[in-house]
């Protein structure tokens, strides 16, 4: 009788995105919702944070989800070579990537996702390539199964945080998110439950806060913002979003009103309560938890 009122391992699901300053995850819970938290722990540190977690929470057994971080992984455009099946396009591309890549393909782990068909323009039947340094994905698999956890599946951050963009794209007119870190930012812009675009932003919160670089970090910032809109209307044929969401870990910064001079689209905060949440995310969870929230396809 006592099976009945356990919350079972099996059901549980554990989502991680190991940073450089610590672990954030999201964890499925009997109520039917996800818990996040962020452990701050240097590199050395990790598997003994992730080993502590696993015990203070009843993880052990839990299945778990890894999220690479932007700055971990590279994805390009590629056409799709005739007569493969899908199995056997991500080993095939990798090679072709040899001249982009700052590593060989041979120590490359690669995979591939869809790229929509409306947003090809001619340029035949494409796809997005994704490939991560072998040796740090061996580290991260290593990492989460000595913490004893069973690793399902390893996702990337802007196919993670399509899925909040699916959940505020009620219309499927597009929606873009902003999300600010410490080192970078990444802008990614979805319609329909489909990712479109992913951005990389090079500007550091401390840029942004310092009154010295503030005035230019902002123009900077603002300039790529503007510029990805620009590439998603031009170069894929699709309407730009009226507004863009911002998500950041200084919440002193009036940033929206700061950027809205710069940029054509209106400047709003993601705002949590539209997800769902009774209370505000901390922000360095987002892409942790973002990847345990399914999108109205059902697809994670």
């Amino acid at each position: 009788m006592t099976g009945l009122f356990t919350w079972s391992k099996a059901g549980r699901h554990v989502y991680l995105e190991v940073r450089p300053d610590g672990i954030a995850w999201a964890a499925s819970t009997a109520a039917g919702n996800l818990a996040t938290g962020f452990s701050e722990c240097f590199p050395a540190k990790r598997q003994a944070t992730l080993q502590a977690l696993v015990n203070q929470h009843g993880w052990s057994g839990a299945r778990a989800s890894l999220v690479l971080p932007l700055d971990q992984y590279q994805v390009f455009q590629m056409e799709r070579p005739d007569g493969l099946e899908d199995s056997e396009l991500a080993d095939a591309l990798k090679w072709k990537l040899k001249d982009f890549l700052d590593f060989s393909p041979s120590e490359a782990v690669s995979d591939v996702f869809p790229f929509p068909e409306d947003a090809a323009r001619g340029r035949g039947d494409l796809v997005n390539v994704v490939a991560a340094r072998k040796p740090l994905v061996i580290e991260l698999v290593n990492l989460v199964q000595g913490a004893g956890l069973e690793l399902e599946a390893i996702d990337i951050a802007e196919l993670a945080l399509r899925n909040v963009v699916s959940l505020i794209d009620a219309d499927e007119r597009g929606v873009a998110l902003v999300v600010l870190r410490e080192r970078y930012g990444q802008m990614v812009v979805c319609r329909g439950g489909t990712l479109y675009l992913s951005r990389r932003l090079d500007v550091t919160l401390d840029d942004l806060q310092d009154a010295a670089s503030q005035d230019a970090a902002i123009q900077s910032l603002a300039l790529e913002m503007q510029r990805s809109l620009d590439y998603y209307e031009s170069q894929l044929g699709q309407v730009p979003p009226a507004t863009i969401r911002l998500v950041s870990g200084n919440n002193v910064l009036p940033l929206s009103s700061m950027l809205s001079s710069y940029v054509a689209a209106t400047l709003e905060p993601l705002d949590w309560h539209e997800l769902g949440r009774k209370a505000d995310l901390d922000s360095r969870c987002l892409v942790a938890w973002s990847a345990g929230v399914a999108d109205p396809g059902g697809r994670r």
